[in-house]
């Protein structure tokens, strides 16, 4: 890359926590960084935007593995709204983009002169000797269903020139300058991972995700998509061991016993590693970023896989 090329740079303001719990956090992040050096970029999630009158970005519900379920997030999203709306121009203005989401393709809309749009954020695990990293003692870790709520789809507000911890401007430092290794994907998604390294330079920290993974033959594969909270990992890996396994896998009686009583173990004690039978579980902690540029976030790229089709596309030919 010549100088030409190289993004400008970007100035991030550090700021010391002055409490005991990010005086914690902070300790606590700097640990883990040292005993999991290695960061993999991972599969993105998918989610929307709308641009507020100040210029800035609210992100919503980054849960989707592909832009068009991110798409029918944002049709619900709308469609909640023609609900809720009494004004006859804004509701002429929303069926028309809900016609239109219904049977293309398209990651900006424009409703009362506000952008929405779909976003694109990578993710990533930290790796040690270990494997990959389990969550922190200072990650929020609520065990009852209802305390959940409040880390499913929260909503935020993107401010790139806010300060942050010092654990968190190294974090964005290591994660923003991250692309996929050449040698472990396609060509296509290999340019275009490195190319939005230049082309949208400032990226935004999004809360953590958890997801569960299997080793399998000396390296970790994904196990459960990702989700909010630790514990929602912890359900997943459960939900598998007694009521997917024993079927995709045949198990005989004594097996399946062996299953669900590990899942019991995991209900009654929640631990970030099972074992049962000889396979190994664990619940990893999943670091998410936002990148922009100066026209906001980053949209989904030309690779990414986007298979499925509008809900009304067959209706529509």
């Amino acid at each position: 890359m010549s100088a030409d090329e190289m993004p400008p740079p970007v100035i991030l303001r550090v700021q010391q926590p002055t409490d005991p719990v990010g005086a914690v956090t902070e300790d606590d992040a700097a640990r883990r960084a040292a005993a999991y050096p290695k960061i993999r970029v991972g599969a993105p999630l998918f989610g929307h935007a709308v641009q507020a009158d100040d210029g800035r970005w609210q992100v919503y519900a980054v849960i989707s593995d592909t832009p068009q379920a991110a798409r029918n997030d944002l049709a619900h999203h709308l469609m909640e709204q023609l609900d809720e709306t009494t004004d006859p121009p804004l509701a002429a203005e929303l069926t028309t983009t809900l016609g239109v989401l219904d049977r293309e393709k398209v990651n900006e809309v424009v409703i009362t002169g506000r952008v929405h749009r779909i976003v694109r954020v990578d993710t990533f695990a930290r790796f040690g000797p270990d494997g990959p990293e389990p969550p922190r003692p200072t990650d929020p870790d609520p065990r009852d269903a209802e305390d959940h709520d409040s880390f499913l789809t929260p909503e935020i507000v993107i401010d790139p020139d806010a300060a942050t911890g010092l654990s968190e401007a190294r974090l964005r430092v290591e994660l923003t300058t991250a692309h996929y290794p050449r040698a472990q994907v396609p060509a296509n998604v290999y340019a275009d991972s490195v190319a939005a390294v230049a082309s949208h330079p400032v990226g935004v920290i999004l809360p953590t995700r958890y997801a569960a993974a299997e080793s399998v033959g000396g390296s970790w594969r994904p196990y459960s998509r990702a989700v909010a909270t630790p514990q929602l990992a912890r359900d997943e890996i459960a939900f598998g061991l007694r009521h997917i396994e024993p079927r995709l896998l045949k198990l005989t009686d004594d097996q399946t016993a062996a299953y669900h009583q590990t899942a019991d173990t995991l209900d009654a004690k929640p631990v970030d590693d099972v074992t049962v039978l000889g396979r190994h579980f664990r619940v990893t902690r999943i670091e998410t970023l936002l990148r922009t540029d100066s026209s906001g976030p980053e949209l989904p790229r030309p690779s990414d896989p986007d298979p499925d089709q509008p809900p009304g596309a067959d209706r529509h030919r």
